[in-house]
């Protein structure tokens, strides 16, 4: 599958890299080599085609040949400044990418790899803006330690997208060498090159930076503060805790949201205060990751806030919840959550089973069992899951029934659930299990097998008819004094 920039393309679209202007190649067509494979050949030829499609596609699919395509990177070097716009279909997807055989050019060289690394340098101090953006891409594509140096250099680019992914090109390649530049990137003037810089900070996560990255909480620009939460989370200094909770109280609402789930990832307990107070925001987004965050840190103080937002207005709020309330594995939810099982919408009954599964008091199979029959194929399967992690013995009937589901997610989940149970008549049916058209169905009924024989005879049908048929009468008796396992 071909694979798109996970950034810096996607800011390159966003600064109209695609625009009306067409240059061809510098390199005359007649320096082609001949004998280069046909392939490759023909490839490098239409890159000179007085249509951009063709151009742009001859550019991907040399870019699919990978570093096979080592001959054509002078060609597609000189090419990056080729921004003619086009929609090219993308190879095995029914969707088309608004692009240009500049930016294909720039992602194949990313694509051929360490080869292509003094070409693309070159063109990083290239006269255009445009070529030492799509050359900055490509280094980011290739997150080679090589280029270090040419892309602090280019953090004082004047052109602020080329300084921006820069930024995020050495958070890719992610040598210490860079945390001194992109902290001074912190600085600049330019909102976009200092987000970057912070994004690349996260990816570093060295603990020096901390300090710079705190200061950025209080940036101008909302974004900047947005990404530092996110990074003050990954490099997860202790020291930068009381900012991190004033965050909280950002103007911006993403900002207090990122803030709630930073400071859940951070783990420090003393953010359940600050958190508890931040199920009052406005904003249902803070409340659900504040909730959210509540639920990783484990604290029993939350739980009564936790049973309060099952009642929230809004509903992924009240999903949040639920997932907390599972994690926190109190007893005192399981009533509230039995009934929310029985409400219509799928995503609340597949949540509620979900947490009844992790807390694992056996009363909750009384709202479990219905939800097999559910119209749900999802429902079915998490529920299935659920009674499994029970390990309840009235549900191995049903369970077994569940074997059957037209849906593989269902009779997967169903499989799994008869192996934690342990019951022994569950072992013909899984047996027949060993034929189900799902490889993934297949393993897991092995396994379950195992699970409750002590014997492991993978994948071998016969094995384990013959296993079967020596042993029934043994586990059936067993079963019938009540000395099965579950």
């Amino acid at each position: 599958m071909r694979r798109i920039f996970q950034g810096a393309l996607f800011l390159a679209l966003l600064v109209s890299l695609v625009g009306t202007g067409w240059a061809q190649p510098n390199i005359p067509k007649d320096k082609i080599p001949q004998d280069l494979p046909a392939q490759i050949k023909t490839a490098v030829e239409n890159l000179y085609s007085t249509d951009a499609a063709t151009r742009a596609q001859a550019a991907m699919q040399l870019g699919e040949m990978g570093e096979q395509a080592k001959p054509a990177i002078p060609f597609l070097a000189s090419l990056l400044g080729d921004d003619q716009a086009v929609e090219l279909q993308i190879p095995g997807a029914d969707i088309t990418n608004s692009t240009s055989p500049g930016i294909e050019a720039a992602v194949a060289l990313g694509r051929i790899g360490p080869a292509a690394l003094e070409p693309v340098m070159t063109a990083l101090k290239d006269k255009n803006d445009k070529v030492r953006l799509l050359a900055a891409a490509a280094l980011e594509e290739m997150a080679d330690p090589k280029a270090v140096d040419a892309l602090i250099v280019a953090l004082k680019d004047p052109n602020q997208d080329v300084q921006a992914t820069a930024a995020r090109a050495l958070g890719q390649i992610n040598d210490p060498k860079a945390v001194g530049p992109l902290m001074a990137a912190l600085q600049d003037k330019n909102a976009p090159v200092r987000a970057s810089a912070v994004f690349a900070l996260a990816e570093l996560g060295d603990i020096k930076a901390a300090p710079a990255v705190t200061k950025t909480l209080k940036d101008q620009d909302p974004k900047v503060r947005r990404l530092a939460v996110l990074a003050l989370a990954e490099i997860n200094d202790p020291k930068a805790l009381p900012a991190m909770m004033a965050a909280l109280n950002d103007k911006d609402a993403a900002v207090r949201a990122g803030a709630a789930w930073a400071l859940g990832e951070m783990g420090d307990p003393k953010a359940v205060e600050p958190l508890l107070k931040a199920l009052k925001d406005a904003d249902p987004q803070v409340r659900g990751e504040a909730v959210a965050a509540l639920g990783k840190l484990k604290n029993p103080k939350a739980e009564k806030a936790m049973l309060a937002a099952l009642k929230d207005d809004d509903l992924s709020v009240r999903l949040q919840a639920m997932k907390a309330l599972g994690a926190l594995g109190s007893m005192n939810p399981v009533k509230p959550l039995m009934e929310a099982a029985k409400e219509d919408n799928h995503s609340v009954k597949s949540a509620a089973a979900l947490a009844l599964g992790q807390i694992g008091d056996a009363q909750a199979g009384q709202a479990l069992l219905p939800l097999l029959q559910d119209q749900n194929s999802y429902v079915r399967g998490v529920a299935a899951n659920a009674l499994g992690q029970l390990r309840l013995f009235r549900a191995v009937r049903p369970l077994v029934a569940a074997l059957q589901d037209k849906d593989p997610f269902v009779r997967y989940n169903a499989t799994v659930a008869l192996g934690q149970i342990g019951y022994p008549q569950a072992v013909r049916p899984l047996i027949l299990r060993l034929k189900d058209e799902n490889s993934c169905i297949r393993e897991a009924a092995a396994i379950a097998l195992q699970q409750i024989t002590g014997k492991n005879f993978a994948l071998n049908q016969a094995n384990w008819n013959k296993y079967w048929e020596d042993n029934k009468e043994t586990f059936l008796s067993s079963c019938a004094k009540g000395l099965c396992k579950h």
